[in-house]
């Protein structure tokens, strides 16, 4: 568990107040690696075994806004990076 969900040092004394916690970082973390086993994870400048930290920037914390164009919304990304566009099948801004 060394991909930074924090379950090395919890927040509270007894077991019994952490419980929530370790749900939520354990749905978290099935997120986390459902989404890194889809996706091409070399193309993002990841690796398998990268921590929370770093596919939060470098996955989630980018810029992107819905236009509409031709009667239809698109999602218009602004990076250079091209996984982005097959990854959300959109052509990339």
């Amino acid at each position: 568990m060394n991909n930074g969900f924090g379950w090395d040092r919890l927040p509270k004394s007894f077991m019994a107040e952490n419980t929530v916690f370790l749900l939520l970082t354990a749905l978290i973390r099935n997120f986390y690696k459902a989404i890194m086993q889809r996706i091409e994870v070399k193309k993002f400048g990841l690796k398998e075994t990268s921590r929370i930290k770093t596919f939060v920037f470098k996955f989630i914390s980018v810029p992107a806004k819905w236009i509409k164009t031709a009667r239809q919304c698109v999602l218009n990304i602004y990076t250079d990076n091209h996984a982005y566009a097959e990854a959300f099948k959109t052509s990339s801004g």
